[in-house]
């Protein structure tokens, strides 16, 4: 920090002390981690009285008027100096006259300036707390979607069957110009957990759970058989004619085993 200070002419026959005028260079610190502004202050000053030592109450005044636009200059980033430099002054102007023990500030002013180079790293700073900003949406996002299908959309078919026919709306109960609103009302009917066929298939999957190996392919024949019959070969083509392998009991003594427990 540099400083010189003069002796200011008086600015009337009232005032009772002599006046000074300080004026300094020094880094104000910003919001930035590391970062700060090159500060000029002017300070006018004035002692109660005439006292010979003027370098001991010029330090302490320009130490509060220091400590007041560090306290705001703190809370504001290096890429906003005119800004900053408002708000500084503006907190000066209210304290004036600012008192010591040895001093009277009567007015104070600061001008910021930001060099460069500290533009710069501030301004990359600020990208990736943006950039930072945008993936903790981008997660917030993923995590509100991923509870939507739990709660929403997996609840039961006919919801999801709903979600399939949507999710390429642009906006969330915007039908599509083409949706056939008939095949929605169908799908509804159909999928609804509590429809006829659901009901059946969620009992057929519980009862093949608790079926041996060999008894579950049996029926998958006669699923099979029983499309063929109908004329739904496509459908008994895809039907998987052997269930695989349930884990073998280590305890057989022939290396086959029984069928573990459902």
């Amino acid at each position: 920090m540099s400083m010189f200070a003069r002796r200011r002419s008086r600015r009337g026959s009232g005032d009772p002390s002599p006046g000074f005028i300080q004026e300094f260079h020094d880094v104000v610190a910003g919001a930035e981690s590391g970062m700060g502004f090159t500060a000029h202050f002017r300070v006018e000053w004035r002692r109660p009285s005439a006292a010979p030592v003027v370098r001991a109450s010029a330090a302490e005044v320009c130490g509060q008027v220091r400590a007041l636009a560090e306290g705001v200059a703190a809370g504001h980033s290096v890429l906003r100096p005119a800004a900053t430099e408002q708000d500084i002054n503006g907190a000066l102007a209210r304290k004036m006259p600012l008192r010591t023990e040895t001093a009277e500030v009567t007015w104070a002013q600061v001008s910021l300036t930001v060099d460069e180079q500290t533009r710069q790293a501030a301004h990359r700073l600020a990208h990736i707390h943006h950039e930072i900003e945008l993936d903790a949406l981008a997660r917030k996002q993923t995590l509100a979607r991923i509870n939507f299908l739990y709660d929403e959309v997996l609840r039961d078919p006919a919801a999801a069957r709903i979600y399939l026919m949507l999710e390429h709306s642009a906006r969330i109960g915007d039908l599509p110009a083409d949706l056939d609103l008939d095949r929605v009302v169908r799908e509804i009917q159909q999928w609804h957990p509590t429809s006829k066929w659901v009901v059946t298939a969620q009992l057929l999957h519980t009862f093949t759970e608790n079926l041996t190996t060999g008894d579950a392919d049996d029926l998958l024949h006669t699923l099979h058989s029983l499309f063929t019959d109908y004329g739904e070969k496509e459908l008994a083509a895809r039907l998987p004619l052997q269930t695989a392998e349930k884990p073998q009991s280590p305890d057989s003594p022939d290396g086959q085993g029984q069928p573990w427990p459902n």
